[in-house]
């Protein structure tokens, strides 16, 4: 390509890299010739100049997720466009399997890491990341004080909304709640927040893992109670499909004689029987934020004066259907 250019190689790769004081007819002949030849510079070449990798890891609990599905579009979008290529891990929604990702992406040597935690801890982090200066960015659910910085929901405010919503527009006053985990940020913020608007009965409280599963079985203990709920906020998309599960195994009709609504607003969530009310936001968004802190953090990484750690919440919004009695999607 040089050679087809009329220049050295090394006067080629200034050229290709904007470095070098050349002249523009130069760097215009260098480019031509580049893209008359097809010409894609050596990603192991520029790895060795520069002592980076150009690859970022991305490790969530479950790469099924359409959650973390739109948050990987979203991240993989900006961290391209920096010149970036992306590793996903999925950790199996174990801290077992984070701990492995983490190693396995740190010993790989990626420029840095965006994570959604499954709990691991703060001295496990800092001993796996930390140590090897890796700049990592949250998203979601994230190690406490750790990283470059952190992308969450609103998670007090979607429940806040879910909460007044059946009150104020559907008269519920016994409202039971589907916790999620809580080695995980948005299952512990969404917990909290459901104290705070409701002070619950511990009954109407049901902590359990991320699937519908788990949500099926809790369903079933709070339709047991007496009196039972009238309405059920469930913290994700997947626990409110479990939920449903348990309804229609049991014939109780929603919402007729029980309320549901979610924290999450699936994709399918207007094709389901009866339609979701859910409180959503844009998850792209989520990963597009932390992406973005990521490079940021990634180009200060040694540099004195570094940025301190950044967050950011992406908002919600309440979307009405007919699982919580409202006529439709408003």
């Amino acid at each position: 390509m040089a050679a087809s250019a009329g220049v050295s190689a090394s006067t080629a790769s200034r050229a290709l890299n904007g470095r070098g004081e050349l002249s523009a007819a130069t760097r215009a002949a260098v480019q031509e010739a580049a893209e008359r030849l097809g010409f894609q510079p050596s990603p192991l070449a520029r790895s060795l100049r520069t002592r980076q990798t150009y690859t970022v890891g991305f490790v969530v609990p479950d790469v099924a997720s359409p959650f973390y599905a739109a948050s990987l579009k979203g991240a993989q979008s900006v961290l391209e466009t920096a010149g970036y290529r992306v590793m996903l891990m999925d950790s199996e929604l174990s801290v077992d399997g984070e701990v492995a990702a983490l190693r396995t992406l740190v010993n790989h040597q990626v420029d840095g890491l965006l994570v959604a935690t499954a709990g691991v801890g703060a001295e496990d982090f800092e001993e796996l990341v930390g140590a090897a200066g890796t700049p990592c960015v949250f998203l979601d659910s994230v190690v406490d004080g750790a990283g470059a910085g952190a992308v969450t929901l609103e998670n007090h405010a979607g429940i806040a909304l879910l909460v007044e919503h059946l009150r104020e527009a559907h008269g519920h006053t016994r409202i039971a709640l589907l916790a999620g985990s809580q080695q995980e940020t948005s299952g512990v913020e969404r917990l909290e927040a459901f104290v705070e608007a409701t002070s619950p009965e511990p009954e109407l409280i049901r902590v359990c893992t991320w699937t519908q599963e788990a949500a099926a079985i809790e369903t079933r203990a709070l339709l047991e109670l007496e009196p039972r709920p009238t309405a059920i906020i469930a913290s994700s998309a997947e626990l409110a499909l479990g939920c449903l599960a348990a309804c229609r195994e049991l014939g109780v009709r929603l919402p007729d004689e029980l309320a549901l609504a979610c924290f999450d607003d699936p994709y399918f969530g207007h094709l389901l029987e009866p339609s979701l009310t859910a409180v959503g936001y844009d998850t792209g968004e989520v990963g597009r934020s932390a992406a973005a802190l990521l490079v940021d953090a990634m180009r200060d990484a040694g540099l004195d004066g570094a940025e301190a750690r950044r967050e950011v919440r992406v908002p919600v919004q309440l979307v009405r259907r007919r699982s919580c009695g409202c006529e439709g999607e408003a």
